[in-house]
Formats: C-alpha cells, sequence, structure tokens
C-alpha cells in the first residue's frame, strides 16, 4: 500500500486506527472519513491497486449472497410455521416425521 499512489491516504488512515485502537473507540465510526479518502484514492489509482479492490469487491459480493441466502431462509421458515399454525388451526393433523 504504501509504494502506490497513496501513501500519504494510507499513512493517515494507518495512524487514525492506531489512535482509535488506543482510545478504544470505534475504529470505522472514527476513521470514516479517512477511509472513505483512501478508498477514492485507490479507485483514482485503479491500475496499481486492482487486486486490493477486487478482493474487497468479492468480499462485499459474498457478504450481500450469505444476507439474501438468510432473508430467504427466514422466509420460508417463517412461511412453513405458518402453515402450520393455519392446519393447526384449521383441525388438520399434524404429519408424522419420517424418521420417527
Amino acid at each position: 500500500m504504501k509504494g502506490g499512489g497513496c501513501k500519504e491516504e494510507f499513512e493517515g488512515w494507518e495512524k487514525c486506527v492506531q489512535e482509535a485502537e488506543e482510545a478504544g473507540g470505534d475504529v470505522a465510526e472514527s476513521c470514516f472519513q479517512v477511509t472513505a479518502t483512501l478508498h477514492k484514492c485507490m479507485e483514482a489509482h485503479f491500475d496499481y491497486y486492482k487486486p486490493i479492490l477486487m478482493a474487497e469487491r468479492a468480499m462485499l459480493a459474498d457478504l450481500e449472497a450469505e444476507k439474501a441466502s438468510a432473508v430467504e431462509e427466514g422466509a420460508a421458515d417463517a412461511g412453513g410455521k405458518k402453515a402450520a399454525e393455519e392446519d393447526a388451526a384449521a383441525g388438520v393433523p399434524e404429519k408424522e416425521d419420517a424418521a420417527a
């Protein structure tokens, strides 16, 4: 990071993170603006920082996929519970578990 066009921004980010950690504060909140400045610089020097930026994008895509999967699973679980509740209210006996 220190070899590219964003050396100063990176050093500023490192200093901010160190100070926030020493103070026991929230690094993300304390260093939000410094991080944004560093990221903007990295985008401006995309050719040099491409491996880092692409890894970051892949990580974000994975996180989004995990969120979407969790939401889908939650909706499926909620739908199954609702159907069981509706069956119970209608007097439909529960299905026996095949493993039992």
